[in-house]
């Protein structure tokens, strides 16, 4: 998979990076010759991931706090000289019916998948600006289309940022940045498995099937901005031998 894609000398940041599809794409992105700083909450996967690639590191900071967020950016923007991507896929993904719902619960889902979104790009445009190039990824969904049950906190989060990506992405364009949206799907990640705890997860998609897609965005070959890649509805792969 990295061998189509040379990011050498590139400098990529990854919310949410420590597991799931940030931790994917950031073992790609190092393979592929990128310095890849993670930036998560968890410190112990955060170390586990640092310490697999010397072209990883690890850097604890809650995407919900605006001044955390600008503090450890432009710490990595100086200490690199240059930010070259964005993967914005720090989230959480509670069950939460509606009428049980609390002010606190809505406000941590909102302020971690929208603030969380909005705080890394406002921390990563002025370099990549200033560079004339970037790009930036953020995970979109069909729950924000079609809903979901119980996922109300959810689903209003991912049509908020959808929303935003959009307008970010004009906002930014004339200074050589991409925004684009992923979205990737049913994939068994931590987070999906505490929100969906009866599902098949033998016959799902993994974080490694959506790297692909994210590395796509990243490289130059990704020349659009303020689009949508889609994998959502892909067929789970399962070959069976033909026996006609």
């Amino acid at each position: 998979m990295t061998s189509s894609f040379d990011f050498t000398g590139k400098v990529i940041l990854i919310t949410g990076g420590a597991s799931g599809i940030g931790g994917a794409t950031a073992r790609a992105a190092a393979e592929a010759g990128a310095r890849v700083a993670v930036l998560d909450v968890n410190d112990e996967l955060g170390a586990e991931i640092a310490a697999e690639h010397e072209n990883i590191s690890f850097h604890r900071v809650d995407v919900s706090d605006h001044d955390a967020v600008l503090e450890v950016v432009g710490g990595i923007a100086s200490a690199e000289g240059r930010i070259d991507g964005l993967v914005c896929c720090a989230i959480v993904q509670p069950l939460i019916p509606v009428l049980e719902m609390t002010p606190q619960q809505l406000k941590k889902v909102l302020a971690i998948n929208v603030e969380g979104v909005f705080w890394a790009c406002k921390a990563v445009a002025p370099t990549m600006m200033r560079q004339n190039s970037g790009s930036i990824i953020v995970f979109v969904s069909g729950t924000a289309d079609l809903g979901k049950p119980n996922s109300s906190p959810y689903t209003a989060s991912k049509g908020a940022v959808a929303g935003f990506a959009h307008t970010f992405a004009k906002e930014v364009q004339p200074y050589g940045v991409r925004v684009n949206m992923l979205r990737p799907g049913i994939i068994d990640t931590p987070q999906f498995r505490g929100s969906n705890p009866n599902a098949d997860f033998g016959k799902m998609d993994k974080p490694s099937d959506v790297v692909g897609p994210a590395m796509f965005l990243l490289s130059d070959f990704a020349t659009m901005t303020n689009s949508i890649v889609t994998r959502e509805g892909s067929l789970p792969r399962s070959p069976k031998a033909y026996e006609g």
